[in-house]
């Protein structure tokens, strides 16, 4: 039991259901508040989300936080495999904790629960952080994660109608 859960019951941490939908929006809006660096969210990307990784679960999951019965966070994790690092790789695209139970070690519970149930499997946990939230820079920082050497570059592409495939 990590003693930072301050004589809480240990957080669960479980698979996405259909019934966490309602308290998953909240939570991905509050924290689109909180970091609205990282551009605009919707109901609609959140359920693409849902919708996506429910159907391909081989891409990623989303995983809920649990004490006792209250919701208190939520991660959306994605899988890939890097020829570089010779393995799998799992990508924390988004990690809240709802403010009344941060500081009590239920983020550092979930990635060591994400780091030694998927170890054998894996190579490696990489996150993205905006580089206004230093308090987040701070948290990874200390739990271990880096700066890569190699740089992080995107390119949005915009969809059109007709060519929706690869």
């Amino acid at each position: 039991m990590n003693s930072r859960c301050m004589n809480e019951e240990f957080p669960r941490f479980e698979i996405f259901r259909d019934r966490d939908l309602v308290e998953l929006e909240r939570m991905v809006f509050a924290l689109y508040r909180e970091d609205s660096y990282g551009g605009k969210m919707s109901r609609r990307k959140i359920r693409d989300t849902v919708r996506e990784l429910s159907l391909h679960p081989s891409k990623g999951t989303i995983i809920v936080f649990r004490i006792g019965e209250a919701v208190v966070g939520y991660a959306i994790v994605i899988y890939y495999w890097s020829n570089e690092y010779g393995g799998d790789i799992v990508s924390i695209d988004e990690l809240f904790v709802k403010p009344p139970w941060r500081r009590k070690g239920i983020g550092t519970s979930f990635i060591e629960h994400i780091a030694t149930t998927k170890a054998r499997y894996l190579k490696g946990l990489q996150v993205e952080v905006t580089p206004v939230n230093e308090r987040a820079l701070d948290f990874y920082s200390q739990r271990g994660f880096s700066s890569s050497e190699n740089r992080y570059l995107f390119r949005k592409l915009h969809r059109r109608a007709a060519n929706k495939g690869i």
